[in-house]
């Protein structure tokens, strides 16, 4: 015997939310109340102030290793309260299980995943576009005031594929934190603390280039104190992290 066809009025609730709807939902969280919504709109500002902070120093440094210190720093530090957005948004998810209505509209984890690493490419490219403008506009003029060659001119496209690089790198270790720690307060602390540790540990022998998320970007720029062994390594350690990130979120318990 064929069943009856459902309600017209039950069809939407039969139907998967669309991946953009996803999308839109995951926004919402992140700007949910009026502290979320401060906290995203004080972000870039944070960024702008601290590039305008980091890349005053060098001022007289006449390597190009020295006037890429303070871009590095930017790159680094200056999205911090970006990610730490992008990490509150991703742990707070099963901390809070906020994760509930959005798996019970659409079941499929992979798309969630998606949705999720869409809003961290939007925050990619903001925090990369500000720094691209600040150290091709802001740096340069600075450095001309000094009567200082601005160097990066040299290999201007190698610059802007080390700093959209680096960060890439950032982000996605900021969300494979909140992929891991599934608890907001743990998750930012570790991202947080974890940050300042590499920038320590990249002074004098520079220990942190065999595990550092940004050890790519610092390669390509060659700054790096360490050959294709230690960059190796940080791909294996972070891409492998970032897989367990992944399927962590997939198969993490909801309920």
């Amino acid at each position: 015997m064929i069943p009856a066809p459902a309600p017209a009025w039950q069809a939407p609730a039969q139907r998967r939310a669309s991946f953009g709807t996803v999308v839109g939902v995951e926004l919402r969280k992140m700007t949910a109340t009026v502290a979320d919504k401060i906290l995203v709109l004080s972000a870039p500002v944070l960024l702008v102030t601290l590039a305008l902070l980091f890349l005053q120093g060098g001022m007289r440094d006449y390597t190009l290793d020295k006037q890429l210190l303070p871009v590095f720093l930017t790159i680094r530090l200056g999205a911090v309260l970006m990610n730490v957005v992008l990490v509150k948004l991703i742990a707070a998810e099963w901390h809070y299980r906020s994760a509930q209505p959005t798996l019970l509209a659409q079941p499929s984890r992979l798309r969630y995943v998606l949705a999720q690493a869409t809003i961290a490419f939007g925050v990619w490219l903001v925090a990369s576009g500000l720094n691209l403008l600040m150290t091709f506009t802001y740096y340069r003029s600075r450095l001309d005031a000094y009567d200082t060659q601005f160097l990066l001119d040299a290999r201007p496209g190698a610059m802007a594929g080390t700093i959209l690089l680096g960060g890439f790198c950032m982000t996605l270790f900021a969300v494979t934190i909140g992929w891991l720690i599934p608890n907001t307060a743990g998750a930012i602390t570790a991202y947080v603390l974890l940050s300042l540790l590499f920038v320590f540990l990249q002074s004098g022998i520079d220990y942190a280039g065999w595990v550092d998320p940004a050890e790519p970007a610092r390669q390509l720029a060659g700054i790096a104190k360490h050959g294709p062994v230690a960059l190796t390594t940080s791909l294996a350690v972070w891409i492998g992290l970032a897989g367990v990130a992944i399927w962590r979120a997939g198969t993490r318990e909801a309920a």
